[in-house]
């Protein structure tokens, strides 16, 4: 399925409206109005709309991991020696694994773990071996904080 299909480019005051919304997601709409020179009426449709539309999915709160005990995180690769289907079913049901993509070349997951001890980790790593082979990296430090979507 190709999710360009639907694919509209964003005007420049939509553009600045998901820009503000990526740094803050919970600014009122009237400072984003006032930052992109719009009603903050004429803002809320413009989010709504967006949302309608799904380009945006939705909203989140970011977690340092650390602080709520999950201090040791890695990103973990899987070649599966089963369907595609199981794997997933196998993968979604452990818990730490926050992130989940499939991908090109010869692993077709990657996953992004979170947990509190390496204990843990290892349990992870022994379910994931029965799903295929994996090839594990422990997460030192972000290189730098998540990038948001400019304008260009």
């Amino acid at each position: 399925m190709n999710k360009n299909l639907n694919y509209k480019p964003l005007d420049d005051l939509s553009a600045h409206i998901l820009e503000e919304l990526q740094l803050d997601a919970r600014l009122p709409v009237t400072e984003i109005g006032r930052r992109v020179g719009l009603s903050a009426p004429a803002v809320a449709e413009r989010i709504k709309r967006m949302e309608d539309e799904g380009i945006i999915t939705g909203y989140r709160a970011m977690i340092d991991h650390d602080k709520v005990g999950l201090t040791v995180n890695a990103i973990i690769t899987l070649k599966a020696n089963m369907t595609h289907a199981a794997a997933a079913k196998r993968i979604s049901e452990i818990p730490e694994i926050i992130e989940c993509y499939n991908i090109t070349g010869y692993n077709c997951v990657i996953m992004k773990v979170a947990t509190p001890t390496t204990k843990r980790l290892e349990a992870i790593i022994g379910q994931l071996q029965l799903v295929g082979e994996t090839n594990t990296s422990i997460i030192l430090s972000p290189t730098f904080e998540p990038k948001i979507i400019r304008r260009s």
